[in-house]
C-alpha cells in the first residue's frame, strides 16, 4: 500500500472548512489541484474529477461518492485516469478529506489518497507532484475559508 498526504491546520470550524470543501461550483474561482468538481456531495452520487498537481496537464475521471459526512469526511475511489474499470485486485485506492477540531479551536485538515492492488506501484508516477498538489489545495482551501469569514 502506498499514500499521499498533506495535512494543514485552518483556524476555522470544521463547519465552516466543510462548507468551502463542498461548495463544488465554486472550485475554479479558487482551487489548486483539484480544478473542478461536478456533482454533490453525497455518498453514492456521481462526480467528475478535473485535477492534477501545478503545472502539468489536468485529467478528468469520473467517480462516485463513498462518504460525505459534514463537517467530517469526504471520499471517493481513487480511479487511473482511463481505466476505472480495473478491479479491486488491480488497483484500488481512496481519496479523502478529513476533518479534525483541534483542542485550541480551529480545524486540521488531511488530504490523503493511498492505493493497493498490483498496479498500485503505477500511481508513483501519477504522484509525482500530488504532495505539492495537495499542500497547494489544502493552502488554497485555507486561504478561501479565511477570506470568506472576513
Amino acid at each position: 500500500m502506498r499514500a499521499v498526504e498533506a495535512v494543514t491546520d485552518i483556524p476555522a470550524s470544521p463547519e465552516a472548512v466543510w462548507a468551502v470543501l463542498t461548495d463544488f461550483p465554486a472550485y475554479p474561482a479558487w482551487a489548486a489541484y483539484l480544478q473542478r468538481i461536478e456533482g454533490r456531495a453525497a455518498a453514492g452520487t456521481w462526480i467528475r474529477l478535473v485535477e492534477g498537481p501545478p503545472g502539468r496537464r489536468p485529467y478528468t475521471v469520473r467517480t462516485r461518492i463513498l462518504e460525505a459526512t459534514a463537517g467530517t469526511r469526504l471520499a471517493w475511489p481513487a480511479v487511473i485516469p482511463g481505466a476505472p474499470w480495473l478491479p479491486a485486485a488491480i488497483f484500488t485506492g481512496t481519496h479523502e478529506f478529513l476533518l479534525a477540531e483541534l483542542p485550541g479551536g480551529g480545524t486540521r485538515l488531511t488530504q490523503r489518497e493511498h492505493f493497493g492492488g498490483l498496479l498500485s506501484h503505477l500511481s508513483k508516477e501519477g504522484a509525482v507532484g500530488a504532495d505539492e498538489g495537495f499542500v497547494a489545495f489544502n493552502d488554497a482551501l485555507k486561504s478561501r475559508v479565511l477570506e470568506l469569514a472576513r
